[in-house]
């Protein structure tokens, strides 16, 4: 396999990395580029001291309405391009996963770590590494790699002169007021990766039909990721599938098998186009609760085991994204294990310790996420104790339905007390009726209160000494509980803890 443009080039005679300074031709970078940087850093520095939020927007929107160009021209200095990674769900923790392996590589990857992935976001990540006369500052090994929103990815794709991959993890009905329905996305993305250079590779995850099948009369490099583990597996369609058709002829699909969801080993009843052959597939992955999953790769891509110390099959499958972009980039065999040194990001199963309880902060934004979440944390079926949140955002994002379509009904028991909180508390409390979770007695007995910190404090005090506690819930009830434990002295603010990992 020839090497991509990330693995060109070598450490100078002297062993050291040279540092690149790149601006426009000629060395200097244009007074307005400058003037948007410095600009856009000083609105960083304010929005922090201040205490105004983290700062991850406001400065790109600066940067941009001062230079519309910027940017392009600081992400054109990136020596060795950018791998765009998108999708519903894991893109965030497929990026943490990815930047552990490229570092292990010898790389230096520029990223996008506090989860700003639209087009200001992005923006305020290059003006950050930029130094104030405008000129990205970046030694011969660094490489973009960006989380990017499925609705700005044609946006931002725009911008990038070098886009080495782009990753898809998964598309599944996700913020219906943005997106409509998958179909939208589905055409959003196709869009994109027609106008990619030829030498773009694309990741695709074989699983899911409607990745697999996108933009196919493209010939850019395809690597496939996927799972081959028939104990993992169901034979019935998942409770949290909405079943897509085929993504050739709108035929019916059928499943051998079902990992979650829509993911799994499809075939079409009608003209029947098969899942393609994954490159990078998992022939065992075992499960292990609420602390990870153990994958072993296939024989026919690197014969390498993986212990990925993050829950759920929704993570096994982040870690093949991983290793099948290291794969379609070149990057060594070796360097895949350091997937296994990952940590959770802000709200992806995050660990807070409070008092003598480990609280875990999990972000739960549609019901594949939602169910999936709870199925990694009770996959042992042992007793959890738990603070569920709904919420929607007034005038924007009003649709909680899809809360029906959650599987709570076989997590039924496993949650004694539950404490539910967000302006849909109520919402959510009926629907826990319906599948069981409440009843008569104190073990089955449920406490609604909208307001989050009183809540979460509600849900600690039921909570054993000693015993770990699991905040599961949509963005706003997090980010509500996050904001107070930060006040608390419990957490750092997400731009401290996130300059803490550079």
């Amino acid at each position: 396999m020839a090497l991509s443009p990330l693995c060109d080039g070598r450490p100078d005679a002297d062993g050291e990395r040279k540092t690149s300074r790149t601006g426009s031709p000629g060395g200097l970078a244009p007074a307005r580029r400058a003037l948007a940087v410095a600009a856009g850093k000083a609105a960083r520095t304010a929005s922090r001291r201040l205490g105004k939020g983290n700062g991850t927007t406001l400065p790109g929107h600066i940067a941009l309405r001062i230079d519309p160009g910027a940017l392009a021209a600081l992400l054109a200095a990136i020596p060795r391009g950018a791998v765009l990674v998108t999708g519903s769900n894991g893109k965030g923790t497929t990026c943490r996963m990815l930047a552990r392996v490229m570092r292990a590589a010898g790389l230096q990857p520029l990223v996008n770590g506090e989860g700003a992935n639209q087009l200001a976001g992005l923006a305020t990540t290059m003006v950050a590494r930029a130094d104030v006369t405008g000129r990205l500052q970046a030694d011969d090994d660094t490489v973009g790699l960006f989380e990017v929103d499925e609705g700005s990815l044609p946006q931002i794709a725009r911008q990038v002169a070098r886009p080495t991959a782009l990753v898809v993890t998964n598309i599944f009905r996700d913020q219906l007021d943005r997106y409509f329905e998958p179909g939208y996305v589905i055409a959003l993305l196709e869009r994109c990766m027609r106008g990619l250079p030829a030498d773009t590779a694309f990741v695709l995850n074989a699983d899911d039909p409607r990745v697999a099948g996108l933009a196919p009369e493209l010939a850019n490099p395809r690597f496939y990721f996927g799972v081959d583990d028939p104990d993992l597996g169901r034979a019935e369609p998942d409770p949290t599938s909405d079943f897509p058709r085929c993504p050739r002829c709108e035929g019916q699909l059928r499943y051998d098998s079902v990992y979650y969801a829509h993911l799994g080993h499809w075939a079409c009843t009608n003209c029947g186009l098969t899942r393609p052959r994954p490159q990078i597939a998992a022939a065992k992955v075992d499960l292990v609760g609420s602390s990870g999953s153990r994958l072993r790769l296939a024989a026919n891509g690197p014969r390498t085991a993986l212990t990925v110390p993050l829950p759920g099959s929704y993570n096994a499958y982040n870690a093949l994204a991983a290793v099948a972009t290291a794969t379609s980039c070149g990057l060594p065999d070796w360097s895949f294990p350091a997937v296994e040194q990952v940590t959770a990001g802000s709200l992806r199963m995050e660990r807070v310790r409070v008092a003598d309880h480990d609280v875990y902060l999990a972000l739960a934004k549609n019901a594949n996420g939602y169910t999936e979440v709870l199925r990694a944390v009770l996959s042992d079926r042992k007793p959890k104790r738990m603070l569920l949140g709904l919420n929607d955002f007034p005038g924007k994002q009003p649709d909680t339905s899809w809360i029906w379509d959650v599987d709570f009904d076989s997590l039924s028991g496993l949650v004694p007390a539950p404490v539910v909180s967000g302006n849909r508390a109520a919402d959510l409390a009926v629907r826990l009726k319906y599948a069981g979770w409440i009843g008569t007695g104190p073990e089955t007995d449920i406490a609604i209160e909208p307001d989050p910190v009183r809540a979460f404090q509600a849900a600690l005090a039921r909570t054993p000494p000693g015993q770990p506690m699991w905040v599961v819930s949509t963005q706003v009830v997090l980010r509500h509980v996050r904001t107070w434990l930060r006040q608390q002295g419990y957490v750092q603010e997400l731009w401290r803890e996130q300059s803490g990992t550079r």
